[in-house]
């Protein structure tokens, strides 16, 4: 179930209060109120970034949210402001923040990156003075001004002095919606920190990558964390975002019609979220120091962000045996036949086409707490398509599992405390 994950840094706080909260790993989504723009709209289909409400990406792990907000200049009421992705239009912003606020409120021990863009849709000094008044009077246990001027230090801050403090949301805003003058008035980025709790947004350090190649994304996005991953004063937002590029010639408007490209972001993430792309690009550079990990469409990759969330666990997995065997042997196994494991010393059932792969597996572990299969073929070096895997595992002093997982050429499995 997607909503398993709406109490995960309350659990993680539980069993591991000494984490640090800039080496969590936390799914963000981008654009993330964009499934409020109406699907009638003009182009709406290259706007729309996820597919599901700003609520049920919380539920769903997500703890940074991109919100874009516009508003009427010839308005004063913050009910006059809305969600927008370019010219296109969404929901109120007051309803969405309260669904940030309701998922806050049911779910305490959780901690949101919110991130409150001021976009093209001009809004008058009333708008913005009401808007930041909104998010200043609805988020009471946001982190403040004078917070950060005492305990909130990101590159020491536990998870237990975060649940101490009973603080569970930081407000970012962008140098628009942060400067601005009213009735003789001047605010500032400093200004609006101190009495609103809205700090500037270079309290994270992120990357636009803008390009549609798979490829050049992940490259991309590995430059940037080996630049930055050591800036432990900021949060570090990695965007595994496709952009969807206008036609720069006679080819491209020709592979748009045809349909081998493609200006809507939910083809693009669906290319991306291949096994071969992404998933396996984050598995293989796990041990990378990870902050956020920012995503488009986070129904379309539950798997994913289980798995980095998953790489937070504290929890060690011991993999005490494993084996292969054949579809076709799986009813063949002779009675009594027993072999004892190289890797592991213990007896298991045999066929005569049982393959051990404990050592193999062993190696696939992810920061000592994962294990993520994404083919089986290749992932174990096996030459079946089909078969049966049966692992033997534990974490810490947990019960053992002993597990039978069968496979065929489109089965990815993940095993992680999550």
């Amino acid at each position: 179930c997607p909503h398993e994950n709406n109490d995960w840094i309350t659990k993680l706080a539980a069993i591991s209060p000494d984490k640090k909260l800039r080496d969590l790993v936390m799914p963000g989504s981008h654009d993330s109120a964009s499934v409020t723009i109406s699907n009638w709209a003009p182009f709406s289909a290259v706007g729309l970034c996820q597919n599901v409400s700003v609520n049920e990406q919380l539920q769903r792990g997500a703890r940074y949210l991109d919100l874009r907000v516009g508003g009427n200049k010839k308005s004063t009421l913050v009910d006059d402001t809305f969600i927008c992705h370019g010219f296109l239009k969404g929901a109120s912003f007051p309803d969405i923040i309260e669904e940030v606020h309701e998922f806050l409120r049911y779910n305490p021990g959780e901690f949101v990156i919110l991130e409150v863009i001021y976009q093209k849709h001009e809004m008058s000094p009333e708008q913005q003075l009401r808007a930041l008044q909104l998010l200043s009077s609805t988020f009471d246990q946001k982190v403040t001004h004078d917070d950060l001027n005492s305990w909130f230090k990101l590159s020491d801050l536990t998870l237990g002095q975060l649940k101490k403090s009973e603080k569970n949301i930081i407000v970012l805003v962008n140098d628009r919606m942060g400067q601005f003058s009213l009735n003789g008035t001047q605010y500032d980025s400093d200004a609006v920190a101190g009495e609103f709790g809205c700090h500037h947004h270079n309290f994270m350090k992120n990357k636009w990558h803008n390009t549609a190649n798979a490829h050049t994304l992940l490259e991309s996005n590995e430059s940037f964390l080996k630049r930055t991953c050591n800036n432990y004063d900021k949060f570090l937002n990695s965007q595994f975002v496709m952009t969807p590029q206008p036609p720069g010639g006679v080819c491209d408007v020709l592979a748009l019609l045809v349909g081998a490209k493609s200006l809507r972001p939910v083809s693009l993430a669906r290319e991306l979220y291949g096994k071969d792309v992404l998933e396996a690009f984050v598995r293989d550079h796990a041990e990378d120091r990870w902050n956020i990990v920012l995503l488009d469409f986070l129904d379309l990759c539950p798997q994913l962000i289980r798995f980095l969330i998953g790489l937070n666990s504290p929890k060690h997995l011991k993999i005490e045996q494993a084996s292969v065997t054949p579809k076709d042997e799986e009813s063949t196994l002779i009675p009594g036949k027993q072999e004892r494991s190289q890797s592991s010393g213990l007896l298991v059932p045999i066929s005569d086409r049982t393959i051990d792969v404990t050592k193999t597996i062993q190696k696939l572990k992810r920061r000592d707490c994962c294990l993520y299969l994404l083919d089986f073929k290749r992932d174990l070096e096996i030459s079946m398509d089909e078969g049966t895997l049966r692992l033997k595992a534990q974490f810490d002093d947990e019960e053992p599992l002993d597990l039978q997982i069968q496979f065929d050429c489109d089965t990815e499995y993940l095993l992680c405390d999550s």
